[in-house]
């Protein structure tokens, strides 16, 4: 290898050992130019399956370009960032642990640079390896929550005016667009390469879409399943509320420098709503027509701006009663508004459409989210019940102080005592979640530190030597067996001490 290369792979992985090996197979058979050197910089983002002993085997192998990084913050974007910082090349390139690459991937991305000065970034289609053949409503509208795409056998550029997200599976960046606009934002944990990408198109940034630069999903059996599309959408839509998706993309497409200014229910403008229920209506047209792709798309645009809803609404402080409250003065508003400015009969009129629409609609939103909301739910203590209930907490984990330093969670009785399980958590939350007490999280981690390295010195446990403690935001979604539990969707750090 060259001092310099010309491309340094970045690859950020967390517990996909199996799966690595393959997209690094893929990276070892590159068909490349005598003058062309790259380096792959495989990021371990605190695996505890093999993922060194992969990285290990590789190399023993004869793949001596790579080299291993480790980041015990749990998040993509954590990852990502590390490896550029320890990459050597004027440009970065991304795919990921479950993806791989056609053998002449690097020497497309640095004929295209080479061709291309005016753009910064490059990226490609992501084409489907399917595990069975999909099921038959699994169409091209389908394919974002099995992270695949396809605009078309055309170059395009993707910029302000086009602002078309291309995919950090599959992606390529010159080094000094990174050094404009910075990196993977952490405040992300799932779309971080649109939010990068909004960054990158607001400074000017120029991207292009090479339909020859080509990668491949290792598409995963439980992606072809509907309930996950289902949570996805959901997912995404908050995801989108927070990038203000809606709100920030012009009618025409173009990216707007500022959201939209106008009327706003509950933190969120009033054409989402109506766009939400036009989507509604699209999805009862399609049902009679028996077309299962359709009326799945449309019952997911309900669920995407369902979720898109709940986010704005919930960051804007209108959770719970507060945003009930202000959804009745809405509709109290419109029925004074019938009976004072209208005749009387077509107030009644207005009156009985209005609790009809209120009535269905919230009735079909319930349907379509496989919940029930109060006041629909006959039982108010039912209506948080959810098939696939979110839970949330606040968990301690310790930071070892090993070579490699590794976190461990502190659930074990003996390790945090005189807390339990229960307490510890409780405690955790009652403090972080009180603005007048969260000054106080710092000092709770600090003394849980303190007894537990006293306790070890004691010999009281057998735990490792620990140098920081840190509390986690967990968050799941869980399936109806809590298959998962043991691994959450999103895990944002809240607090660290050290002694």
């Amino acid at each position: 290898m060259t001092s310099r290369p010309d491309v340094s792979v970045v690859i950020s992985t967390a517990n996909r050992s199996d799966s690595l090996d393959l997209t690094l197979k893929s990276l070892e058979n590159q068909q490349l130019p005598d003058h062309v050197d790259f380096e792959v910089i495989v990021v371990d983002n605190n695996s505890n399956d093999e993922t060194r002993a992969v990285v290990e085997r590789a190399a023993k192998r004869g793949f001596t370009r790579l080299r291993y990084e480790f980041e015990a913050r749990q998040g993509v974007s954590y990852g990502r960032n590390l490896g550029i910082r320890a990459a050597r090349s004027p440009i970065l390139a991304f795919t990921d642990d479950d993806n791989d690459v056609s053998p002449d991937w690097i020497a497309t991305i640095i004929e295209t640079f080479a061709k291309r000065p005016d753009a910064e970034i490059i990226g490609g289609p992501i084409l489907p390896r399917w595990p069975t053949a999909p099921p038959q409503w699994l169409d091209r509208r389908h394919w974002s929550p099995v992270a695949v795409v396809d605009y078309g056998a055309e170059a395009f550029c993707s910029n302000a005016a086009n602002p078309v997200c291309l995919l950090t599976a599959n992606l390529a960046v010159r080094r000094a667009g990174f050094d404009r606009v910075g990196g993977f934002s952490p405040d992300f944990p799932r779309g971080q390469d649109h939010e990068f990408l909004i960054r990158f198109w607001r400074g000017g940034g120029q991207a292009l879409y090479l339909p020859g630069l080509v990668a491949y999903a290792r598409v995963q059996p439980e992606r072809l399943e509907r309930r996950y599309h289902r949570a996805w959408h959901t997912r995404h839509g908050g995801i989108g509320a927070r990038l203000r998706l809606q709100e920030i993309v012009g009618p025409a497409g173009a990216l707007l420098d500022a959201p939209v200014a106008g009327p706003t229910i509950c933190g969120t403008p009033t054409f989402v709503y109506r766009e939400l229920l036009e989507e509604a209506g699209c999805f009862l047209a399609a049902l009679p027509r028996r077309q299962p792709s359709r009326t799945f798309h449309h019952a997911n645009r309900v669920r995407y701006l369902a979720g898109y809803v709940r986010e704005r609404a919930a960051s804007q402080g209108f959770s719970g009663r507060r945003g009930i409250r202000e959804l009745f003065t809405i509709i109290a508003a419109w029925l004074r508004a019938a009976a004072t400015q209208l005749p009387l009969p077509i107030g009644r009129m207005a009156l009985v459409w209005t609790l009809m629409v209120v009535l269905i609609g919230g009735s079909l939103y319930d349907i379509l989210t496989n919940r029930e909301h109060w006041p629909l739910s006959p039982y108010p203590m039912f209506s948080t019940v959810d098939l696939q209930p979110a839970m949330e907490s606040i968990r301690l984990f310790g930071v070892t102080q090993e070579n490699v330093p590794r976190e461990i969670l502190l659930l074990d009785d003996d390790l945090i005592k005189p807390f339990d399980q229960r307490r510890l958590t409780t405690a955790l939350e009652g403090t972080y979640n009180n603005p007048a007490r969260r000054p106080l999280t710092e000092t709770l981690l600090r003394d849980v530190l303190l007894r537990y390295e006293a306790r070890r010195v004691n010999r009281e446990h057998s735990g490792p030597p620990l140098q920081a403690v840190r509390a986690y935001q967990l968050t799941w979604a869980l399936d109806s067996q809590a298959r998962n539990v043991d691994s959450p969707d999103m895990k944002r750090l809240l607090a660290e001490v050290r002694p």
